[in-house]
């Protein structure tokens, strides 16, 4: 059966006012926004096994890290009330929670790896995109389960809008003119994963690392050449991905 996954947030904002929820009001609502929008709808297509298996072991990993970033946060909070002595027990008590859960972690990236390699048409996206500075193991990862391995073509604008990297503008006539600015709707695990590797990038490839030392000249803000980077990061995500080639470092440092 023919099956449409859509944006829930585009769903729920096209019904306007809405007051009151059934079941009964909810399904004549879907079936007026299907009737509004029947030449833009398309059947989505197949889920890929693999990636679903990859959503929920990320899924899982997110939740780990959450865990034992919560544990430390939790430990050094207590540093300013606790003394020596005590502090030093808290470290000692949580040693082992943090260590298992580490491990936790790590066994779930072996895992998501093997499953990568079971698939040949996930593991050539896979490879290509880390061939991309800046681009690590989990950020790919993370990026084929958000596309569905790019089933749906989707171009670099639209990834790096869902990541939240790309500045909209705010203005209206001569009175309202705000900053350009990214919108709260976004990925943030993507975008955070992309921060660090935007870091990286900057640190190891002399592309990336010219450009942020002048647009910093130029004034601009960290945040804003962060983004920047992010964004040509996606870019660059797609272009390999579209054009089936290995990213190709073709940057020549000035003189």
């Amino acid at each position: 059966m023919p099956i449409y996954i859509g944006n829930a947030a585009d769903l729920k904002w096209s019904f306007g006012i809405a007051r009151g929820k059934t079941d009964k009001v909810d399904s004549l609502r879907l079936c007026e926004y299907c009737y509004k929008h029947h030449e833009d709808i398309r059947p989505t297509t197949a889920l890929n096994k693999a990636l679903l298996t990859l959503k929920d072991l990320l899924c899982n990993r997110s939740k780990l890290l959450k865990q034992k970033n919560t544990i430390k946060q939790t430990i050094n909070e207590l540093k300013v009330s606790n003394d020596k002595t005590t502090q030093n027990l808290m470290v000692k008590l949580n040693k082992s929670a943090i260590e298992g859960l580490q491990k936790s972690i790590k066994l779930i990236e072996v895992a998501m790896v093997k499953m990568v390699n079971q698939d040949a048409n996930v593991l050539r996206n896979y490879n290509l995109m880390l061939s991309v500075p800046g681009v690590g193991k989990i950020t790919a990862i993370f990026i084929l389960c958000c596309t569905s391995n790019f089933a749906i073509k989707t171009s670099g604008k639209q990834l790096a809008s869902y990541a939240g990297v790309v500045p909209f503008e705010h203005s209206s006539g001569t009175s309202v003119k705000g900053r350009n600015k990214v919108h709260f709707m976004a990925n943030k695990e993507l975008k955070s994963l992309l921060t660090m590797g935007a870091l990286s990038a900057i640190n190891a490839y002399p592309e990336f690392k010219d450009y942020y030392e002048r647009k910093m000249k130029e004034g601009k803000k960290h945040l804003q050449v962060l983004s920047a980077i992010k964004n040509k990061m996606l870019l660059k995500v797609v272009s390999v991905i579209n054009q089936q080639k290995n990213y190709e470092n073709k940057y020549k440092t000035a003189c």
